[in-house]
């Protein structure tokens, strides 16, 4: 799957283990393994919806995006991007990180 990110300081964090570690390190490990799965993902289907990961449609100012468990309360958020059909999660074969966060 293609990934971009919100801003190219999220982009630099995510890239580098070090940082991810400064910057989400109560949560490294399990963050660690989620960016590797939509990596290797060809599209946005083929994150489960069971857990782990859960991948969920978050309602409300975030409507148009995707969460994505890292922890019991700490989601990627990602938003689908390029063309695609919303009711097919196949389709979605690009995506951006808006943000790493505790939204509860």
């Amino acid at each position: 799957m293609d990934i971009e990110y919100a801003n190219a300081k999220m982009k630099k964090t995510l890239e580098s283990s070090v940082l991810i570690g400064k910057r989400y390190g109560h949560i490294r490990g399990k963050l660690e393994i989620r960016l590797s799965e939509l990596q290797m993902a060809e599209c946005l289907s083929d994150i489960t919806p069971e857990p782990p990961p859960r991948r969920h449609k978050l309602k409300g100012d975030k409507s148009d995006c995707w969460g994505i468990d890292v922890s019991k309360n700490w989601r990627i958020v990602v938003k689908p991007i390029g063309d695609f059909d919303s009711e097919d999660l196949s389709t979605i074969a690009g995506i951006q990180i808006i943000s790493i966060e505790d939204y509860h």
